[in-house]
């Protein structure tokens, strides 16, 4: 029965650390997805300051290569808008893992609401998200560094003191 009880332990102990793991991984992909997020931002500024490139292409160009979760919504978001699908399709039909709603709403109302206006309305909506992005990006590798890495931590603690109790 002893044996039993230690098996049934590590078992435990094995799958806290597991959802320890899994919780440090949201809140790194949360910062990779608003890293990408400003490197879209910082491309579309410079394209459409500079060459007036359409938004299909910028889009086209930048997941090129690229795979994640960002690369992901955006390739979504401009099939939609090619096939007329607008900002009310987006939120219907684009999930977005990893972020909040209203999170989602910011980053899909970027995405959906380009190619909309003026060119300088354009680049001054491109740069207020850029800024908002870089925000969101610095406090994202902040909360992983310190929540990530503090609940990985309890959970591999949470699992051995249920090993300990269990043995």
């Amino acid at each position: 029965m002893g044996i039993l009880k230690l098996i049934a332990g590590g078992l435990l102990a094995l799958i806290c650390c597991y959802v320890g793991m899994q919780i440090k991984k949201h809140y790194r992909l949360r910062a990779t997805f608003y890293k990408s997020a400003c490197e879209y931002a910082q491309a579309m500024s410079s394209e459409l300051s500079l060459s007036k490139t359409p938004l299909p292409d910028i889009a086209r160009r930048f997941t090129q290569g690229r795979s994640g979760e960002f690369e992901r919504v955006l390739t979504e978001c401009v099939s939609l808008a090619i096939n007329g699908g607008g900002y009310d399709t987006a939120m219907d039909k684009v999930s977005v893992a990893h972020l909040k709603n209203d999170e989602k709403k910011e980053v899909l109302s970027f995405l959906c609401g380009g190619g909309k206006s003026a060119l300088s309305d354009q680049l001054s909506q491109v740069e207020y998200y850029k800024n908002l992005f870089e925000q969101k990006r610095k406090k994202c590798e902040e909360d992983s560094k310190k929540l990530g890495g503090m609940y990985f931590k309890l959970c591999v603690l949470l699992g051995l003191a249920i090993m300990l109790i269990l043995a």
